[in-house]
């Protein structure tokens, strides 16, 4: 079966469905032989949307539990350093993006910049990467829907209602994604936008129990400088992931323009919401300690309760819990679908097995790379009914593989420039070198700190999944010398 090309990994809601008919001038007809090409309807604000979408579940749960390693003043402190490195990456990214329009992504910088093996091991990161944010939000919906069950009727067994709720979660998305239902785009597209309507009702519900004393705690850093250290890789759960939209660079109409300014006021935005998220919840919830949990996966929530504690005020504690779950779903959908495309990138160029870059060939879906990459999640899912800090691990993992390909990047980044100096490049990154190396630097720190303050399970794990991924590149890939992947959509000339 020829491989027809898929669009690029986008985790949001704008449908780039693939067009039967001729090429635009100048277009790629991708890898198969076919003559599908990509739409470009993708403008700067639509950039800005996909960009706070595939991110606004980092604002319900997950990095909450640098309150409880760092305090209030610590926690912000961590976030201003995680917000300042996420702007140097997404404009330093864009870059690569705009000037590289590949499908493959990380997988066709590295494979441009060094060679196969590089490029293998930036994409297996940001497979795993995609990967462990899904498993983590799949648990946490799992999470919030059980505290509306405790809710209502007390007594569920959260390891069970949580569990049995994030694998429905996996199969139902897994079959709407296995049959390209295009309507899920524009739903997914809405519950983006009542996730931030539900943010903003956060805010404003929880206005009357706000105490800015509560973060002038004594010490005003509960653990010190060390504590604001282990918390940037919570920290990092606020904005991770947002590096997936760049990759729509082949489907912007003015992908120099849109990716770029899109990118940054997405960032921009979601700083906003990084900042306000953060004020309300340490100022508005009675115990830092106890929000910073971090297996605990419905922060949220739990501070709201705590401020409107009367059980005549339910009504609209269960009203905010039930759209921050739209957050959630939207976010899920996103990342499974950049499992799945990233599964498929790898495939086809022959990283992994041949069968996951297969699309079927009625729905031109790539259902091996869309199941297979549900199961992995479900079987990680389980083991949260065996183990409450899943969701945790879940987190620090996909965080800690960002990290490695972010600085990948950056290193691809200026060896593209010292090679190809004359490759065009329509958008650069500003303030260079300053600025990438801004990103190396921070990227690697904030990698080291899991060293020496984390969880060892998180590092074991981690490493294990290099080395199988590193294993099985050399001992069975088997990739193409000219993988459609290295093919940009501007010109149609290999990379």
């Amino acid at each position: 079966m020829a491989d027809a090309p898929i669009r690029s990994v986008v985790p949001g809601a704008i449908d780039g469905s693939l067009s039967t008919g001729p090429p635009p001038a100048g277009a790629a007809t991708g890898g198969g032989g076919g003559s599908q090409s990509l739409h470009r309807p993708l403008r700067t604000g639509h950039i800005w949307a996909l960009g706070v979408g595939s991110v606004i579940t980092g604002e319900f749960f997950g990095w909450n539990g640098g309150l409880g390693v760092a305090g209030p003043i610590g926690m912000l402190l961590a976030s201003l350093f995680v917000c300042a490195l996420y702007m140097a990456w997404v404009l330093s990214l864009a870059e690569l993006a705009v000037a590289l329009p590949f499908a493959g992504g990380p997988l066709a910088y590295g494979r441009r910049a060094v060679g196969p093996w590089l490029g293998f091991l930036m994409g297996w990161s940001m497979l795993l990467e995609c990967l462990f944010a899904a498993i983590g939000t799949a648990i946490a919906t799992g999470g919030y829907l059980f505290f509306i069950l405790e809710t209502l009727a007390p007594g569920a067994d959260e390891r069970l209602v949580t569990t049995a709720v994030a694998l429905g979660t996996v199969v139902l998305f897994a079959i709407l994604q296995c049959l390209g239902v295009g309507a899920q785009a524009r739903v997914m597209e809405w519950m983006t936008y009542g996730a931030m309507v539900a943010l903003v009702w956060f805010w404003i519900a929880c206005i009357p129990g706000i105490r800015i004393e509560r973060l002038l705690t004594d010490p005003i850093l509960p653990g010190g400088w060390k504590g604001v250290l282990m918390a940037i890789p919570y920290a990092i759960w606020w904005l991770v992931i947002i590096e997936s939209v760049a990759l729509a660079a082949e489907e912007a109409s003015d992908p120099h323009v849109a990716i770029p300014r899109g990118l940054a006021y997405a960032q921009i935005t979601l700083i906003v919401l990084v900042v306000m998220t953060w004020f309300v919840v340490s100022t508005a919830g009675d115990d830092y300690r106890q929000i910073g949990d971090p297996t605990l996966a419905f922060p949220l929530p739990v501070v709201y309760r705590q401020v409107w504690a009367d059980p005549a005020h339910q009504w609209h504690l269960l009203a905010f819990s039930v759209l921050a779950i739209c957050g959630m779903v939207a976010s899920y959908n996103g990342m499974i679908y950049a499992v799945s495309r990233q599964a498929f990138a790898l495939g086809r160029a022959g990283y992994l097995p041949r069968f996951l870059g297969r699309v079927h060939p009625g729905k031109r879906t790539p259902r091996a790379a869309i199941i297979t990459g549900s199961v992995v999640t479900a079987l990680f899912v389980v083991m949260n009914y065996v183990d409450k800090d899943m969701v945790n691990i879940a987190v620090l993992t996909c965080n800690l593989t960002a990290l490695v390909w972010y600085a990948l990047a950056i290193v691809c980044l200026f060896m593209l420039r010292a090679k190809e100096p004359h490759m065009p490049r329509p958008y650069r990154v500003p303030l260079y070198p300053v600025l990438p190396a801004a990103v190396l630097v921070m990227s690697i720190a904030s990698a080291v700190v899991y060293g020496w303050s984390q969880d060892q399970t998180v590092l074991w794990l981690t490493a294990g999944l290099y080395g199988l991924g590193m294993a099985y590149y050399v001992c069975l890939a088997r990739p193409g010398a000219d993988s459609p992947q290295d093919r940009p959509a501007s010109d149609g000339h290999p990379g």
